[in-house]
């Protein structure tokens, strides 16, 4: 993805959420004031973040610097871990390298795996545009601004967390409901404390990929990492090595993607993009405070026989990691 990467670090400009990141056109999505305003400037430091690939085939996220990559925690700090020979460090004109290692959107680079091949999209699924929204009674609303604190204060909240119910807007309420409505979402759950499990997360990827809003069905390795990161403020570990694992023939309920090593692209296998499985309803949010958490709690009816849930809790962080959605979904609880 990264022939221009539009990142920056959240501990430094916003809320130590992680990065801002993959903002996508998206004709059916709605930003409010507080998910998509960015200081002027911002694109001065864009490019000296960005992803890279390290031993493991994971792409992690890293900052530049004296020719090398320093990998960094979603908080902004290094991890230790140095990729010694970075792909797509950005060169002196401030544009990265290979873009096509990682996937440029139109294609170019070294394997021309980019999101602007000329093969055939599968049909699009549309998303909710509106839904009820049951948090307007409440008092207290979201604040405009983000907060911002040290890594050592930064403490997610789990799925049993409590708070105080606040009021969100019409268009923050229908996204997170889109969210929470990727289909199969409900097959497993996960706290902060877990890794994000791949079972879900190759359907995260389709559901992502399909914002991308490009008529293609093959996406570049980067891309969809980089997605993945968005959606779950982290790095989704062993994604690539593990994701065929979990969409092969043999797999339940799995998703249409499969991820070619060779060229390191993911490709939407079926002619259509995922139906809704199951919807939500979402009844209440809170403020959970400490770095712009908040518990979301949902009612949900199944539409694939797979589904067997009544309710969802989702501990969700506000942020810039993509500005059409502004949100990351940090735990997930389904009962």
């Amino acid at each position: 993805m990264i022939k221009k990467i539009s990142i920056i670090l959240m501990c430094l400009l916003l809320a130590a959420t992680a990065f801002s990141a993959c903002s996508k056109k998206d004709k059916n999505a709605e930003n409010t004031d507080e998910s998509t305003s960015e200081g002027a400037g911002l694109d001065d430091v864009a490019n000296e973040y960005g992803f890279e690939e390290d031993a493991d085939g994971d792409t992690v996220p890293v900052v530049y610097e004296d020719g090398k990559a320093y990998v960094i925690d979603e908080q902004g700090n290094k991890t230790g871990e140095v990729i010694k020979n970075p792909k797509n460090a950005p060169s002196k004109s401030g544009k990265s390298g290979k873009s096509g290692n990682n996937g440029g959107n139109n294609g170019s680079g070294d394997n021309g795996g980019g999101n602007g091949g000329s093969s055939e999209s599968p049909t699009r699924v549309t998303e909710r545009e509106s839904v009820t929204n049951r948090t307007e009674t409440e008092k207290a609303t979201t604040k405009s601004e983000l907060t911002t604190l040290p890594l050592d204060k930064d403490v997610v909240p789990a799925t049993s967390a409590t708070g105080t119910a606040v009021q969100f807007s019409d268009s923050d309420v229908t996204t997170l409901t889109n969210m929470l409505e990727i289909p199969y979402l409900y097959l497993a759950n996960y706290e902060n404390s877990d890794r994000v499990p791949i079972e879900i997360a190759t359907h995260t990827a389709c559901w992502m990929a399909q914002r991308q809003n490009i008529d293609t069905n093959t996406f570049a390795g980067g891309t969809v990492a980089v997605d993945l990161f968005c959606y779950y403020a982290r790095t989704v570990v062993n994604f690539k090595a593990q994701c065929n694992n979990y969409t092969g023939s043999s797999a339940d309920n799995a998703a249409p993607i499969t991820y070619d090593s060779a060229n390191d692209t993911f490709t939407i296998t079926a002619s259509s993009y995922e139906s809704p499985t199951h919807r939500v309803e979402i009844t209440s949010i809170e403020d959970l405070g400490n770095n712009n958490y908040y518990k979301v709690t949902a009612n949900v009816s199944g539409i694939d026989s797979s589904c067997n849930k009544k309710k969802v809790v989702a501990i969700i962080q506000k942020n810039k990691l993509d500005m059409s959605l502004g949100f990351s979904v940090k735990a997930l609880k389904w009962s």
